[in-house]
This record gives C-alpha cells, structure tokens and sequence, in this order.
C-alpha cells in the first residue's frame, strides 16, 4: 500500500477488522533518503515518491514471500537515479548552441584583432563539435 498515513489508515481499516493482528512494515522517505545516501546517492522528494510508488507496484506474491527488502529498494533506487540521469537531447542542444555563441565573439574578436584564436577557445570549440556529432547518432 502506498500513501500519506491518513490514507493507509483509512485503506487498512476498510480491509481488516479492527482487532485483526497485522505486521506492518514502514519505508519513509526518510529511511529511502538513509538508504540512497548509504548508496552514496543524493534522491530529490520527486525520486522518493517515485521509488515508494513503485514500491506498491511490487506484485503481493513477491512481497509475501521476500518482503521488501533493503536489497529490493536499492534496486529501485538505482533504477530512478538512472532515468533522472537522461538529459533531453533538445536541452543539451540548446547549452551547445549558448556555449558556442560566447565562444564565437572570443574567436572572432581575435580574428578581427589578427590575433591568434586562444588554444582554450579552439578546444573547447572542436569538444562542442564532438558533441554535437554524438546528438546526431
């Protein structure tokens, strides 16, 4: 079950009666943050509510007969740092384009002085050029 404590409150009492006995096992976002942490991760509030989401989404024959271990976590852990790590191609084209903008008036105010282009400015320029071919793939 996933939800605020209000919520799960209100779901256990529909299903069980009220002297029923349970074992009820918590995971927090702070015991999700303790454990990212451990994994030398930093998680956003987003990516806790996504890994206690997909928590839930764990079939119930899985959960009963394993449980929902630290191991269980850590894997969906690494599974939302891996997506929050995808950058959108269209946004990584537009930090190109802004980059090469400044790095262009430096060229071409040397240029213009018969200066020398800087070697830092070449560099960089000819890194942006290999960017942009691996966007293109």
């Amino acid at each position: 079950m996933y939800g605020t404590r209000e919520q799960l409150c209100r779901m256990l009492s529909e299903q069980y009666p009220a002297e029923t006995p349970l074992n009820l096992i918590i995971w927090s976002p702070v015991d999700i943050q303790a454990l990212a942490e451990g994994m030398e991760y930093v998680v956003s509030e987003q990516d806790t509510r996504t890994i206690l989401e997909r928590i839930d989404e764990i079939p119930e024959e899985q959960q009963l007969e394993s449980g929902v271990s630290a191991c269980a976590v850590m894997v969906l852990i690494n599974q939302v740092k891996e997506i929050g790590q995808e950058v959108p191609v269209e946004l990584l084209e537009t930090l190109l384009t802004t980059a090469e903008q400044a790095l262009w008036r430096r060229e071409w105010a040397a240029r213009d002085d018969n200066h020398p282009v800087p070697d830092s400015v070449m560099r960089r320029l000819a890194d942006m050029a290999k960017v942009r071919a691996l966007l293109k793939r």
